[in-house]
């Protein structure tokens, strides 16, 4: 072995480290990223299951106001958006989606809901 060879290897665990240390750090904001998808994802459906039962009690009559307005004002309460709203009064239903936005690299998350008389029946 000559003498010198060990000099040639020194500085290199600290690449390695500093190369698991980065990989380790984007496993983590991976995870992140999806952690807050997941829970974006979940806000949006539960915004929009309660937007949709909102405005189907309009739509039945059960509460007063245009069913779609009512929608959007119950969505905006859970820092959601309404991007589309159908009532049916004559059915006495409601379909809403709702839109979330996530970080920047991934976008919009949607949700949809569709809700009415247990029944079928318009009271």
């Amino acid at each position: 072995m000559r003498p010198g060879h060990l000099r040639d290897d020194r500085g290199s665990s600290t690449v390695l480290a500093v190369s698991l240390g980065a990989a380790a750090l984007t496993l983590v904001a991976g995870l992140g990223l999806g952690a807050q998808a997941f829970l974006a994802h979940a806000r949006a459906d539960g915004a929009a299951d309660l937007a949709a039962i909102a405005a189907a009690d309009a739509a039945r009559g059960i509460t007063p106001g245009d069913p779609c307005e009512i929608a959007a004002e119950t969505a905006e309460r859970s820092g959601v958006e309404v991007t589309e709203c159908i009532a049916r009064p004559d059915l006495g239903t409601a379909k809403v989606v709702t839109e979330v936005d996530l970080p920047a690299p991934l976008g919009k998350v949607s949700a949809t809901a569709v809700a009415g008389s247990p029944t079928g029946e318009s009271r």
